[in-house]
């Protein structure tokens, strides 16, 4: 199951988008700062509904400041190597951190956040009720191999059927940089 919006945040707004046939189209972004930002994305949020039947699904997309990018010189890292490469590069424990990791026939691409920013991307998105169903970065080639996928969101299983999995986009949907 592949969501069918992708919420992205960034440090001052917020910015639903909704897959279409060639990509993701943008709905329209809301500021942070706007004046009753409860009522501006309740507004998107109906906005979302009446675009797509099927209601709506979304994939959370990180701002890229909250994600550790990582390149090894070694395609063929295993995970003590990876965790050793994160252990000094976040101000987080390793085991604080969610990561991922791929490689190609050089490099080993890292890419890490803080489970606390995952669980606070999930609460904003539960509160505003965009049915968060996973949770990603951001695709860079240079900087990863794929879409950084983060996984199924705690709400997803009470979001998706029983015998659906919350899958990452293969090959990656690019999302517009801010």
């Amino acid at each position: 199951m592949k969501p069918n919006f992708a919420l992205a945040l960034f440090f001052d707004k917020v910015e639903l988008l909704h897959r279409g046939k060639t990509g993701w189209d943008s709905i329209d972004a809301v500021p942070f700062d706007a004046e009753d930002l409860p009522a501006a994305l309740s507004a998107l949020r109906k906005t979302a509904l009446s675009k797509d039947p099927e209601g709506l699904r979304t994939k959370l997309v990180l701002p890229d400041e909250q994600v550790k990018f990582l390149v090894l010189d070694d395609a063929s890292a295993d995970d003590a190597s990876v965790r050793a490469a994160l252990n000094d590069a976040t101000p987080y424990d390793v085991d604080d951190l969610v990561y991922e990791a791929t490689s190609d026939k050089t490099k080993t691409y890292i890419a890490a956040v803080a489970q606390e920013t995952l669980d606070e991307a999930e609460a904003f998105a539960v509160e505003h009720r965009f049915a968060p169903v996973s949770i990603v970065a951001r695709i860079d080639e240079t900087r990863f191999d794929g879409e950084p996928f983060f996984g199924a969101t705690k709400a997803a299983a009470g979001l998706v059927g029983p015998d659906d999995t919350v899958e990452r986009d293969s090959p990656p949907a690019a999302l517009a940089k801010p």
